[in-house]
């Protein structure tokens, strides 16, 4: 049989057999920046290139990746015990150091009961007298957790100060309950000193996981989201996987109160507390909150 092969084929056979040889090979994920905070993130990537940028940001002050094998204990340090009344709360935990495990790029700071003689432990870790600032942007990357009585936490307070007089700032807490954790809360908290509980203000907003835009999952707990505020003087804003969320300034309050938030310097708590009313027959222990990392960035402008 005799082959009849113009020069047109040969040279479209030559290009398209690299092709079929390439088809065979492992296909290869887009690589791009994947931090949603980023403002070159693109939603496409599957690996993280380390080409994302923070435009709108000053400089990066304070990270943790939690990268080897422990806590940072230049950077952290614990609250150990019951404290006062359950810190304050009436919560029902005692805090242990070695509740906080940092393995595969992850600290994670775990809930468990009947723990040696104590019916419920769990960890608090904090960069007071480590690291303080006053103003830019703090965010976290956090899977929370279900299950009635945990209360996950990412706050701040001021370094030596009184509370509630001199405030308080929660980026993100949530109240899990039996079923999905699917709404987060965030406030701000001011008064008088000495403490009196009818003097105590805070504002406060709840944000359910439905509401957030290509949200469609059910739980907080189901998968690691950006917590984070904003905070200038005279302005706090709060942010949930980059979506503004709450704002408040000077005159979201009564007047004869004294904004607290453009004083002291300011340090960073995460725990996971056992409120006061407990967990259920259903509640799962041990339980746990994770965290990814955790970066401040100063104010563009600040000095």
């Amino acid at each position: 049989m005799r082959f009849n092969l113009s020069k047109t084929s040969i040279i479209a056979a030559i290009i398209t057999l690299p092709l079929l040889w390439g088809s065979c090979d492992e296909p290869v994920a887009p690589t791009g920046c994947t931090d949603i905070t980023a403002s070159n993130y693109a939603d496409w990537a599957v690996i993280d290139d380390e080409s994302c940028e923070y435009t709108e940001s000053g400089a990066l002050i304070f990270v943790d990746n939690f990268e080897g094998s422990s806590l940072d204990n230049s950077k952290w340090t614990h609250d150990i015990g019951t404290g006062n009344w359950g810190w304050g709360n009436g919560e029902l935990q005692y805090y242990k150091a070695q509740n906080t495990t940092v393995s595969e790029g992850i600290a994670k700071i775990t809930a468990k009961k009947n723990d040696n003689g104590l019916n419920y432990t769990s960890s608090k870790i904090k960069t007071d007298g480590k690291f303080s600032f006053r103003y830019g942007k703090v965010q976290a990357s956090i899977k929370t957790v279900n299950g009635k009585g945990f209360w996950p936490a990412f706050w701040l307070l001021p370094s030596g100060g009184n509370w509630p007089c001199d405030g308080e700032i929660d980026i993100m807490e949530q109240w899990a309950k039996d079923g999905n954790t699917n709404v987060t809360t965030g406030a701000a908290h001011l008064g008088e000193c000495p403490y009196n509980e009818s003097t105590r203000k805070y504002k406060n907003f709840e944000r359910n996981i439905s509401s957030l835009s290509n949200e469609t999952d059910q739980s907080f707990a189901n998968d690691f989201h950006i917590y984070e505020i904003r905070w200038e003087p005279n302005k706090i804003d709060w942010y949930v996987d980059n979506q503004h969320v709450y704002q408040i300034t000077p005159n979201s309050f009564p007047s004869k109160y004294t904004w607290p938030f453009n004083s002291n310097d300011w340090y960073i708590i995460l725990n996971l507390a056992i409120d006061r009313n407990g967990p259920s027959a259903i509640t799962e222990f041990p339980s746990q909150m994770e965290i990814d990392w955790v970066r401040v960035y100063a104010l563009e402008h600040d000095n």
